[in-house]
């Protein structure tokens, strides 16, 4: 697609490795990005890298096992990916982790986690890349925020949603301090999307949920990953500061 090409341009997705991550991986590549995929899971890592390997041998691409919740982790993969790359032009933070504990029977050390993986990490894989993104005077960060994060939601657990949240209020101001080293900082907020993470929903909430969508139907991972696409293209040079809700109609502000 015109303008949609990324050719010459690295991309880190967090959480890359599976589900919506992956999607926007293997999209990312296929229009000429080299990509640095990032996730905790040595097994979904390795066949990733497999997949790769296999159907897309002439793409260029680097595997980094890390927990994104450390900063010392998130700090070694953008020194591998600069390494080989030379930096990171776009970032894609997707990396999170679902709850549905009550509000009565959360932890410290659960709330702890969530906020962790689902909002510290998105800020601090920001400030890593910046240097890069700043010397190229270019560059795209893309969160990924959630349904919940616009309505507080009603399946997940009350940290989820606080972090969803947060990760706006994140993008906007990012948006705003970078704007002078045209970088842009977008977010988008997906609805119920099929992957993995729906295991730990019941199929009667997921009825129940698909009954409330306009649509009438979940989101697909292709959904995001064709967002994410433009957003990191030179298509969206002029958006920055957005919240893009891709729900199929359930959540309209």
């Amino acid at each position: 697609m015109a303008g949609m090409n990324l050719d010459g341009h690295t991309a880190l997705i967090t959480g890359g490795a599976q589900g919506i991550g992956k999607e926007i991986a293997l999209t990312l590549v296929e229009n000429g990005a080299n990509i640095v995929v990032v996730d905790i899971n040595p097994v979904t890592l390795e066949a990733f890298e497999l997949e790769m390997r296999e159907k897309n041998r002439e793409a260029e691409f680097l595997c980094c096992q890390a927990d994104v919740s450390k900063v010392d982790d998130i700090d070694s993969a953008v020194e591998k990916a600069t390494k080989k790359y030379g930096g990171i032009d776009i970032l894609i933070n997707n990396a999170g982790i679902l709850h549905s504990t009550p509000i009565e029977d959360i932890t410290e050390e659960e709330w702890d986690r969530i906020i962790d993986i689902n909002l510290k990490s998105y800020f601090f894989a920001a400030q890593k890349v910046l240097p890069g993104m700043k010397k190229k005077n270019w560059g795209r960060i893309i969160n990924m925020s959630s349904l919940a994060g616009r309505m507080g939601g009603y399946v997940n657990g009350l940290g989820y949603s606080a972090s969803k949240a947060g990760i706006i209020g994140l993008s906007r101001g990012l948006a705003y301090r970078l704007a002078k080293y045209n970088i842009t900082s977008n977010c988008i907020a997906p609805g119920t999307t099929e992957s993995a993470i729906l295991d730990q929903i019941s199929d009667e909430k997921i009825t129940e949920i698909r009954k409330k969508i306009p649509l009438g139907r979940l989101g697909k991972t292709e959904d995001i990953a064709s967002l994410v696409l433009f957003l990191a293209s030179e298509m969206s040079g002029f958006i920055t500061g957005s919240t893009i809700d891709i729900n199929g109609g359930m959540y309209m502000g």
